[in-house]
């Protein structure tokens, strides 16, 4: 039967106080080794027939800062004497190298010097037993010439709760503003009721999650909002749940959304929680409720689920692995990359400070993959004349005269990135022009178009070094459409050295091929006659608003 949860209800394997720790005098003079391992283990209760599931339990021991080889003997004693029956632990039997040997209610462990590279402890397994109840499993060590610290006593529980999350049929493909209900489902196929469950949703920036709930805490960062929801109750094992009509939820497509994940898992609680008299809650609760002043609070609310419907910082859970999902969703928007003009000043022999920058315009932000790829990539051709003294630790030299630079897996929209450069102008050539360019990071890395990027004039900008003309300067248009990370302004600094200066703004002239610059210009050009057939020129005024 699914029973109905409700955030409208009141807003761990704990094995401290089993085991005292001993305390270790370390001399000074010998390196301390750690002995570490989990601070509990969890195992499904035996079956009636068949053989019981082993699980594995590892201890390590991890050398001090500095220390990177040992050629002392260790000798690791593992207590069993607390176990209780509720477990029985050996050496695992699949180990490459015997180490270990009973000794009573012990396992003694002998690991010969610590080598870079080779894992140092010793591998148990563990298999549940009849009993209930929680035992403990204690590792102590010894060495000659070396101190080890205990690892922090592991309780061992047979049987808990097992919550599934089930998958939900979410719209994938979304407009900006669009809404649709979140009919989240669970189910408990443990074998102990779960004392109280943690909800956690996690939207990404384009998302969000309009309800508000008071059991519920949020955390808002640069890319993504966090929910974290603690409903009290014994949830049933065997039994399935999903949210009761009184709280729902809602997920809502943001005006920059994009590409986009939404994320949603259950936990059972890290203590079993008190039931709350006052507030009327039994079962899963109840969804009125008052805080101290008498004001009435608003909490989501889980509730038993219809028998009929099946479903595809935590307590203990048989399996964690199917706690979550994630769902991929994408937002019918665009992004509008632009390339700032960069202008260079000064006599031979000076030197100048100058900003590469590029800007997102939105409407939309650019989301992290998750596989670092940065978001966009930047062309950047020195004028010719011009050497790069130092460049920003993202930009690369391509060459001696072309660097490329990679943005953050994530932009913002409205949101401005620069690469300050430090540039000595070895020759002051009139006029000598360059070019900066965005794009997506093509097979080789080159920038290329962004598929989101309607605006395609935009992508190429020109960079000038000493240009004699006065009037407005037009700015080119280029091929590649951009998507950046995150920085705080757009407009190249004017710090000079001698008398050279360096400014962004109007950039003057069309697009000369000179020297090393014919290859990116030149993909600027074969855009321009993709999108019109013919070299347009846009005067473009630098934007003065900051991220």
């Amino acid at each position: 039967m699914r029973q109905r949860i409700s955030l409208l209800a009141a807003c761990g394997l704990v094995a401290a106080g089993l085991v005292t720790l001993p305390a270790t005098a370390a001399n000074a003079a010998e390196p301390v080794f750690r002995l570490t391992g989990p601070p509990g283990l969890v195992l499904p209760p035996a079956p009636a027939t068949g053989s019981p599931t082993a699980a594995a339990l590892n201890y390590r021991l991890e050398a001090p800062a500095g220390v990177e080889s040992f050629d002392g003997e260790f000798t690791l004693t593992v207590d069993l004497s607390k176990l209780g029956g509720v477990a029985t632990v050996q050496e695992n039997p699949r180990a490459a190298v015997k180490k270990c040997a009973p000794a009573g209610a012990t396992l003694v462990c002998k690991q010969q010097g610590l080598r870079p590279g080779v894992p140092a402890g010793v591998d148990l397994e563990v298999t549940p037993g009849k009993s209930t109840g929680v035992g403990v499993v204690s590792v102590t060590g010894t060495a000659a010439g070396a101190t080890v610290t205990p690892a922090l006593p592991t309780g061992i529980k047979v049987g808990a709760p097992d919550l599934v999350m089930g998958e939900m049929k979410l719209k994938k493909e979304l407009k900006p503003g669009e809404s649709q209900a979140l009919p989240l489902t669970f189910a408990n196929h443990g074998n102990e009721p779960a004392k109280g469950v943690v909800l956690e949703l996690e939207a990404s920036r384009g998302l969000e999650l309009p309800e508000r709930y008071d059991n519920c805490a949020y955390r808002t960062t640069r890319t993504a909002t966090t929910v974290v929801c603690t409903i009290e109750g014994d949830f049933e094992a065997k039994a399935s749940y999903e949210l009761a009509g009184d709280s729902p939820l809602h997920l809502k497509a943001g005006a920059n959304g994009l590409s986009e994940r939404f994320g949603y898992g259950i936990y059972p609680a890290p203590l079993p929680q008190k039931a709350q008299a006052d507030s009327g809650t039994t079962g899963a609760g109840q969804s009125k409720a008052t805080d101290a002043a008498g004001k009435a609070t608003r909490k989501l609310i889980a509730r038993k689920a219809p028998a009929t419907t099946g479903l595809t910082g935590h307590g203990p859970d048989l399996n964690p692995a199917d706690n979550k999902r994630e769902s991929v969703l994408t937002v019918q928007n665009t992004a509008d990359f632009e390339a700032e003009p960069l202008t260079v000043k000064g006599a031979a022999g000076t030197t100048s400070k100058a900003v590469v920058a590029i800007r997102n315009n939105g409407p939309a932000w650019i989301a992290d993959r998750g596989d670092g790829t940065p978001a966009a990539v930047v062309d950047v051709e020195l004028p010719k004349g011009l050497k790069a003294v130092t460049a920003p630790a993202a930009c690369r030299p391509v060459s001696e005269s072309h660097y490329r630079c990679a943005t953050a897996p994530s932009v913002l929209e409205s949101e401005n990135v620069e690469f300050p450069f430090e540039l000595k102008i070895e020759t002051a050539v009139k006029d000598a022009r360059g070019a900066i360019r965005v794009g997506a990071p093509g097979p080789k890395g080159e920038p290329q178009r962004h598929s989101f990027d309607p605006v395609l004039a935009n992508n190429l900008a020109l960079f000038t070094a000493n240009p004699t003309a006065t009037g407005p300067s037009p700015s080119p248009s280029g091929s590649a459409s951009p998507s950046a990370s995150a920085s705080s302004s757009a407009s190249p600094s004017s710090a000079a050295s001698g008398a050279a200066t360096a400014n962004g703004g109007k950039s003057d002239g069309p697009l000369a091929s000179t020297g090393s610059q014919a290859g990116l210009i030149g993909l600027g050009a074969a855009a321009l006659v993709a999108v019109g057939g013919a070299l347009f020129l846009s005067t473009r005024r630098r934007r003065g608003t900051h991220a």
